[in-house]
């Protein structure tokens, strides 16, 4: 049975509004195809169907705007060791908002509430998983992901190479804070009567 994480955050955004980082919900299937579709057709991500979504959606962790998830990111289980940061968008209108960084938090936090010892990510770009303590890795250690590969492509699927980062978490892990990232409003100094 999977282990589900409960959790929820809420963290400041640019203009004051706010969003609720928590673990994905079946009513979010549709937003989350539509949200990791629009990078799909970039060749940015690898395709995902509602239905692969609502199986894995206890995977899922993604941050509501109101009633929109603006982003997400999902934990792909290979072994009881083993899983990969996957799915990871967040809507073009709410980047450097740090909501990437939210919700890997949060997958992070699922795959050690699961007893994962070791994450890894593939992206086309160094910095983010860099900045989140991932050490460069080869896809090589991975052979699951090679194989998912060589189907994909084996069906037409264009597969973007992209640089591979991983992290290990050891007995000295900490769980990641999830940091609120709006200022904490003054208090008020109490009148005396």
């Amino acid at each position: 049975m999977a282990t589900t994480l409960p959790f929820a955050l809420r963290t400041g955004l640019a203009g004051g509004h706010s969003a609720v980082v928590r673990p994905a919900k079946r009513a979010d299937v549709e937003q989350i195809y539509e949200l990791v579709n629009g990078y799909v057709a970039e060749g940015l991500m690898l395709p995902r169907t509602t239905e692969q979504i609502a199986l894995n959606i206890e995977s899922y962790v993604v941050a509501v705007k109101g009633a929109r998830v603006v982003a997400c990111a999902a934990l792909e289980e290979y072994s009881p060791s083993l899983a990969e940061v996957s799915s990871v968008a967040v809507l073009r209108d709410e980047h450097g908002n740090g909501l990437g960084t939210q919700v890997v938090l949060g997958v992070e936090r699922l795959a050690r509430a699961r007893d994962i010892e070791e994450i890894f990510a593939l992206s086309l770009t160094d910095r983010f998983f860099l900045a989140l303590d991932y050490k460069p890795a080869s896809i090589a250690r991975y052979p699951e992901k090679l194989s998912r590969y060589e189907s994909l492509t084996t069906a037409g699927v264009d597969i973007v190479p992209k640089r591979c980062f991983q992290k290990t978490f050891g007995s000295d892990w900490q769980m990641p804070q999830l940091v609120e990232t709006t200022p904490a409003k003054p208090k008020r100094a109490l009148r005396a009567s």
